[in-house]
């Protein structure tokens, strides 16, 4: 309300108007200062689960790979940025959980270290461009090869109109002065 008195206040020359305009900049620069504070404690308050889960998948195995192939699939538009592609952290999450659920089902925990390791290399060579070169290839293997028409030397049943056509003198093709 005392705001709301001063506002109404006139002004009736310069030094009233300086006056003035110094107050209302100070007022902003404490508004700007508490809204900024607010905007912390408010961002604070709202990060407080996320910090919280943070915590918690930080101790469990495995989370992180989880985590950067969500977020490559959602950052990637089709081009690949950094290392490998949305392909290959797919691979890297999946082929080890594939190998220990099928080969590797009675094997000690020694022997799935190592073979998960092993995999993890072997797929880090595997990117999306190698998949559609080997699809590309398999389709053209699969595809049936198209025939080349058998054209003939000589034409046969060509009309006049025909073996003149496209030339700018008249002469059939076929004649010794074409």
């Amino acid at each position: 309300m005392n705001t709301n008195k001063q506002l109404r206040s006139k002004i009736t020359n310069v030094d009233d108007l300086l006056n003035e305009i110094d107050r209302i900049s100070v007022l902003r620069e404490e508004q700007e200062l508490y809204f900024g504070n607010q905007y912390k404690l408010l961002k604070h308050k709202i990060e407080a689960p996320v910090r919280f889960v943070n915590m918690i998948t930080s101790h469990v195995p495995g989370v992180s790979r989880v985590r950067d192939v969500v977020s490559s699939i959602s950052t990637n538009s089709g081009k690949s940025s950094g290392k490998s592609d949305w392909i290959t952290k797919i691979l890297r999450l999946a082929t080890p959980l594939v190998l220990n659920r099928t080969l590797l089902k009675n094997a000690g925990w020694f022997k799935k270290a190592v073979v998960t390791v092993a995999s993890e290399t072997a797929v880090g060579q595997v990117n999306q461009n190698s998949i559609s070169n080997a699809v590309a290839g398999i389709a053209s293997f699969i595809r049936p090869k198209k025939k080349a028409k058998k054209t003939q030397l000589v034409p046969e049943g060509i009309t006049a109109e025909e073996a003149v056509e496209g030339n700018k003198y008249g002469i059939p093709r076929d004649s010794e002065a074409y």
